[in-house]
């Protein structure tokens, strides 16, 4: 009876290492998937934020781009800082100087054919491929932000305030040599920041990343001072957040703010595996522990 009792204990005590075994098997591979995910998403934001630095670049080779309309009742292509107008042929501008105004009909030929270029800076298109990511529905999602901005719709939120000033503060630690993250940026080590210019945290289901912006000295032309700034600024109506001034070259002055959804290894194992593997994992872990208690029994009755 004794002998029985002392091969029963045995047998709960290897089922307890068993089971103590399996889940911490588990749930180091659980903290591993998900440390796994996050760096896969931050790797995400980055190439985003890689895309959106493309565009300015691409633009900024050729100063920006212009927008071409055609015909006096054609619509505005969004936003633009000038707007420079053309006759098609010296005969269209005498039209539509008057100088032949008895031909109406002409006339308004003229007028369809009038030719408007509207100039979009850096900025704006990088701002409009993100309105376009928005309205299509796209999963990632970016905006550029600063903690003063000339369109009031282009505003810092919250996480991107304390990205702002997380940004700011290591500038001012490192003396301008470099941006570099805080610490508390980094919440897996598989997912550290790069050496300079990042920060992120994860909200809500997403991850939010955000990227420094430097101003360059070619920034400057229109965000040195309202003053030094180009008439078109301070007279187009487009412009109505009151900020945008006082960038230095070789500081950080805004963002490039990166959304996206963030996978957990829970959210990843309930949408990829199926109900039937479920079961079948199921049986797997009751064959197990009936094949360990089928051992420990077996020798038992041998010693007895």
């Amino acid at each position: 009876m004794a002998d029985q009792e002392k091969n029963g204990g045995r047998a709960v005590l290897m089922g307890a290492l068993v089971a103590l075994l399996v889940g911490a098997l588990g749930t180091a591979a659980w903290l591993t998937g998900d440390a796994l995910l996050l760096s896969r998403s931050v790797n995400e934001g980055r190439i985003v934020a890689d895309m959106a630095e493309t565009v300015g670049r691409w633009a900024s080779q050729y100063g920006g781009v212009h927008a071409r309309t055609q015909g006096a009742s054609a619509g505005l292509p969004g936003s633009f800082l000038t707007r420079s107008v053309y006759a098609g042929t010296d005969e269209d501008a005498g039209f539509l100087q008057g100088s032949r105004s008895e031909r109406r009909h002409d006339e308004r030929g003229a007028m369809e054919r009038v030719e408007a270029y509207h100039w979009k800076n850096p900025a704006l298109i990088q701002r409009e491929v993100a309105d376009t990511l928005l309205a299509s529905g796209s999963r990632a999602q970016y905006r550029l932000t600063a903690r003063t901005v000339l369109n009031r719709n282009n505003a810092p939120n919250a996480f991107e305030i304390e990205a702002l000033d997380a940004l700011q503060s290591a500038f001012q630690r490192t003396g301008g040599a470099s941006v570099q993250p805080t610490p508390s940026a980094a919440a897996l080590p598989l997912a550290q920041p790069k050496a300079g210019q990042e920060y992120w945290k994860v909200e809500g289901g997403h991850l939010l990343y955000a990227r420094a912006v430097v101003a360059q000295s070619s920034c400057l032309r229109c965000h040195d001072t309202p003053e030094k700034a180009p008439e078109f600024l301070r007279v187009n109506q487009q412009f109505n957040g009151g900020g945008g001034f006082g960038y230095k070259a070789g500081q950080p002055v805004g963002l490039i703010s990166v959304k996206l959804p963030v996978a957990t290894s829970a959210n990843l194992l309930r949408d990829s595996v199926p109900v039937a593997a479920w079961g079948a994992l199921a049986v797997a872990l009751v064959a197990g522990l009936g094949v360990i208690y089928l051992g420990v029994g077996g020798r038992s009755r041998a010693q007895g």
